[in-house]
């Protein structure tokens, strides 16, 4: 029986990724000659190439492409190894770990009301995390975290490696201070010139808000963007300017009577998905969140 080694399997896999025995080199801190006579050690194992030279680039091969996917599985598995050991608390196996990003735009009460849910039922300790979804999915890549909570879902090159579900579909609504209420009359036009405080602009609401702008011929004065939900509604309650927010992240804010709603958006919606990547082991926690209808659910 042949026995693959791990360490090739490694350093292979940085080299195709890199593209370059250089780059890998630097990102592996392992000496260039030492590099090259390691990948020409697998190759020779393998009795295949699994590179061409072209343009000072390393290309992969057919049979290179075919290695580098079972490549990535590997590793994949083996950092999840390490994940489920990490995990395991032994003095106290009810307990499980839950590891969830968001990307730093999702609202808090989403988050929230996911985690908790998942919390409530299965006791787990979590662990929530916020940073840009190019951070969380090499985070998930490498069994950092188990899941994304993203308002963008896996790209078709992203589909590859992981899953990408819609869990929330809700229309966009208008928010201001009560100060603002004369523009629920001939809304949505009584927005033109008026002052917004919109997402940054890698956010897809951006980009759906103003396209609804341009459709609609309105000229808002934009004074401000931020992917902070809560600051948007802190800055709309004080009386700065309009938001554009699902109802299930504001309701506290209109109960007390802080904000008003003004008038929905039509054909405008904010889509949340929940991305993961199959475990060979399975965590409960992360199977109820992805077979729970959160589009049912009252959020919020």
């Amino acid at each position: 029986m042949k026995w693959l080694n791990y360490h090739h399997l490694i350093y292979f896999k940085t080299i195709a990724n890199e593209g370059t025995i250089s780059s890998a080199s630097k990102l592996l801190k392992v000496g260039q000659p030492a590099l090259s006579s390691q990948l020409k050690s697998f190759e020779t194992y393998l009795g295949v190439d699994l590179f061409e030279r072209k343009n000072k680039r390393l290309i992969l091969t057919e049979a290179g492409h075919v290695a580098l996917e079972y490549a990535d599985k590997i590793n994949g598995l083996g950092q999840e190894l390490i994940k489920v050991i990490e995990d395991q608390r032994f003095d106290d196996s009810s307990t499980l770990n839950l590891s969830i990003g968001a990307i730093d735009s999702i609202p808090k009460h989403l988050i929230c009301d996911m985690v908790d849910f998942a919390h409530k039922k299965t006791g787990c300790y979590l662990s929530i995390y916020e940073d840009s979804k190019d951070s969380l999915l090499r985070q998930l890549e490498s069994h950092h975290i188990e899941a994304i909570i993203s308002d963008h879902e896996a790209t078709s090159l992203e589909r590859k490696k992981v899953i990408s579900k819609r869990i929330i579909n809700r229309p966009i609504s208008v928010y201001a201070s009560p100060k603002f209420k004369d523009l629920k009359k001939k809304f949505p036009q009584s927005l033109d010139g008026i002052p917004c405080i919109l997402p940054t602009k890698h956010s897809k609401i951006r980009h759906d808000v103003e396209h609804f702008f341009e459709l609609n011929n309105i000229r808002p004065k934009i004074i401000a963007q931020t992917q902070d939900t809560a600051l948007q509604k802190i800055l709309a309650s004080k009386g700065d300017g309009v938001i554009f927010l699902p109802v299930f992240t504001t309701k506290e804010l209109v109960q007390e009577k802080k904000l008003i709603e003004l008038g929905k958006l039509r054909n405008v919606y904010a889509e949340y998905y929940l991305i993961y990547s199959k475990r060979v082991i399975s965590n409960p926690a992360l199977e109820l969140i992805i077979n729970q209808n959160f589009q049912k659910m009252r959020l919020g």
